[in-house]
């Protein structure tokens, strides 16, 4: 049997996904794809990197049920070294957030 995990934001408002160690080899603004799924409504996320609030209320549309992943992509400012990613419900639980990628712009 394959075992399914993920994230579930089962909180209103302040809880928290954050990855570590994000290493990338150049300063500047990268992509970062989230696969979530989330079944109705728009919910936002705000967007932290290395400590520092960098978009407020990222909207993550509704992908039609807690089964149907779909993604989201948005450009965040990153460092040449290791970075942190962390994003935080506000007001609304979050969608159920499977993996992040990260790539050049």
């Amino acid at each position: 049997m394959k075992r399914k995990q993920f994230v579930n934001f089962n909180t209103m408002s302040d809880a928290s996904i954050q990855w570590n160690s994000i290493n990338c080899a150049f300063t500047g603004t990268k992509n970062v794809k989230f696969r979530y799924a989330l079944d109705k409504d728009t919910r936002y996320l705000d967007v932290y990197v290395n400590g520092e609030k960098v978009m407020s209320d990222a909207p993550f549309e509704a992908t039609g049920s807690w089964g149907t992943w779909g993604e989201t992509t948005v450009q965040l400012p990153f460092k040449s070294e290791v970075n942190t990613l962390k994003v935080v419900t506000t007001g609304t639980e979050g969608p159920n957030i499977d993996k992040i990628t990260v790539s050049a712009q």
